[in-house]
């Protein structure tokens, strides 16, 4: 049985939480990620309307786009400066305080450093990167997980579909918990602990880096 009853409730939970949430500060890289987090959050709801319709490349595709806003979102709000913010904004461009144009792992590390997290989302970065970007390019893996090699169907378990729902889980949650930082009107502690006694029953069971890598995997 998949999870994805779960993942519903959970993002009813999360949107509903968002609902009473103001942000107010004037700054430009606060407003920036507080709205790339929103957006990832948005990602994590068009993942549960394609699995609920049975749309599972277009799901699994998805993984690599929330992983990618989360992480530009925390980049904006901690590790550029207001140049870098500018560039962003202005010109859609991630650069370097020289200008020159930054890999994403960097900008990985650079989240992990500037936030004060271990070195998990890096890890993850590393072991499934390119599996991500395969599925969502219509690579290798989109034809293995499509294509029984008789026909043409897709080829997603209920296994296969958990860890789709449980990686979505994970940068919801946190993008959730970014969003709680900015906040200027709740208790973010109180909030993150509601969303976690909802969660802790069924997500997380296994490393959240082994699902993903086990999914964007042929």
């Amino acid at each position: 049985m998949n999870l994805l009853a779960n993942y519903t409730e959970m993002l009813n939970f999360v949107e509903k939480e968002l609902d009473e949430v103001l942000i107010t500060s004037d700054k430009s890289n606060i407003k920036a990620s507080a709205t790339l987090l929103t957006v990832t959050i948005d990602h994590a709801q068009g993942i549960k309307i394609l699995l609920e319709k049975g749309a599972y490349p277009s799901a699994a595709a998805l993984m690599r786009v929330e992983f990618e806003t989360y992480i530009r979102a925390m980049w904006v709000w901690k590790c550029a400066n207001e140049k870098q913010v500018d560039t962003f904004i202005n010109k859609d461009k991630i650069a370097s305080a020289e200008g020159k144009s930054i890999y994403f792992k960097d900008m990985v590390k650079a989240v992990e450093a500037s936030h004060g997290l271990p070195a998990y989302l890096s890890e993850i970065q590393a072991n499934v990167w390119s599996g991500l970007n395969s599925l969502t390019h219509g690579g290798s893996i989109q034809l293995a997980r499509n294509f029984d090699g008789k026909s043409i169907r897709h080829c997603y378990d209920n296994e296969l579909v958990n860890e789709v729902i449980e990686f979505s889980t994970m940068l919801t949650c946190f993008a959730f918990s970014g969003i709680l930082d900015i906040a200027s009107n709740k208790n973010g502690e109180l909030v993150s602990n509601e969303l976690l006694k909802l969660i802790e029953p069924w997500a997380f069971n296994k490393s959240s880096k082994k699902d993903a890598a086990s999914c964007a995997s042929s």
